[in-house]
């Protein structure tokens, strides 16, 4: 079975393990079947794993033994030969074989070396998805609009109640709001009928992994931003501001502190910091009151990756540090925003559309989704505002 076969029946395994798990009144017997099919992702990841390897051993082999293009039935020669071929034609040829350029009957010895090629596709990297991997995620079948109940009973508890006395009426406070979704998708990838027949590289791993990317890039851009739309609604818009700090342009030790104070300790057990890696690199050097840095390495990792005990997550999308901007988040986010998927996200191939204009394949990935803030009123997720 290949990786990529390996890799969607884990998915799909993780998301039915993940839909179980989140079962309300989940019974004994849910909760081991849950067991049972996590044991079943541990083994699909261990089959992975030895799939990638070895079909990276193949990729490597193909690059260095691909055939001559051409015609695929000729008898490729033994590389040997070859360059016995080669060695006995410049030792009987009389013509000057120097590194310079075809000039009349004299052959450059540049033509006679075959350029070399590197077989890895070197890619432009920039961190991403790190946001879609912290909230709240839920699939539905359909894209209809879904309302979304909320209720807040936290300022209720207890009350004396006097002999002989009617009760007085406490209802908790209930509201609603409505999720929509809308499609998006990737844009098209042309790829020309000469590339598919002659591409050293595979395509079609190019084009899914290209596509996954501009999939997670777009989504952590959406929860970070929200869409043009408003389907997508912005973590920063549904946030709560917990904090002013006390310089427009710096983060201070207080600063933080605040911020880390104004959340519900009913979040913090669950609680990630969000910030861009401008305003981690600023962070970095801030201390406590005893000067002891507040970032703290992780042994493992040697990363800056925790802030007072709690994980940091980047969010490239995020503002800078300046005056009026949230450049600081701090909440649970699984409790304070939900992403929608409709289904699942899919890729098409249309071999007609760019087939005459062109003569090419078009590729093309799509979805359907939505998000929603999920704070009943106790507010999961705070911002610190920069003074103005």
């Amino acid at each position: 079975m290949t990786f990529a076969e390996l890799s969607e029946r884990r998915n799909k395994l993780m998301n039915d393990a993940t839909t179980l798990a989140r079962t309300k009144d989940i019974t004994i017997e849910q909760r081991q079947q849950v067991k049972r099919m996590l044991a079943d992702v541990d083994d699909l990841e261990e089959q992975r794993s030895v799939a990638q390897r070895i079909e990276a051993f193949e990729a490597e082999q193909r690059a260095f033994t691909r055939p001559p293009r051409g015609n695929l039935s000729e008898t490729v020669v033994d590389a040997e030969a070859q360059k016995r071929a080669l060695r006995n034609f410049i030792c009987g040829e009389k013509r000057d074989l120097g590194v310079g350029a075809v000039a009349g009957n004299i052959t450059g010895g540049s033509q006679l070396v075959a350029p070399a090629f590197y077989p890895l596709l070197t890619a432009a990297q920039q961190a991403y998805g790190g946001l879609v991997n912290i909230v709240n995620q839920r699939t539905t079948d359909t894209g209809a609009s879904m309302k979304v109940g909320f209720v807040n009973d936290v300022t209720d508890g207890l009350q004396s109640w006097a002999e002989d006395s009617a009760a007085s009426t406490v209802d908790p406070t209930l509201s609603t709001e409505t999720s929509n979704t809308e499609m998006y998708n990737t844009g098209v990838i042309l790829v020309t009928l000469e590339e598919l027949q002659d591409s050293f590289f595979d395509l079609d791993a190019f084009i899914r992994d290209a596509f996954g990317q501009r999939l997670y890039r777009g989504l952590a851009k959406y929860i970070s931003q929200g869409s043009t739309s408003g389907n997508y609604i912005s973590y920063l818009t549904g946030a709560t501001s917990g904090a002013t700090s006390a310089n427009p342009t710096a983060i201070g030790y207080v600063d933080i502190a605040a911020l880390y104070a104004s959340l519900d300790p009913a979040y913090v057990s669950n609680a990630t910091w969000v910030m861009n890696s401008a305003t981690r690199g600023a962070l970095i050097g801030v201390t406590d009151t005893l000067g002891r840095p507040l970032f703290i390495p992780s042994p493992n990792a040697g990363a800056f990756d925790t802030l007072l005990g709690r994980p940091v997550v980047l969010d490239q999308f995020a503002p800078n540090i300046g005056a009026g901007n949230k450049a600081l988040a701090f909440g649970d986010f699984k409790a304070g925003y939900t992403l929608r998927s409709v289904g699942q996200f899919e890729i098409a191939k249309d071999p007609y559309t760019y087939l005459i204009s062109k003569g090419a394949v078009a590729f093309i990935g799509y979805g359907r989704g939505g998000s929603f803030v999920t704070d009943a009123g106790t507010h999961p997720i705070k911002v610190l505002t920069q003074h103005a």
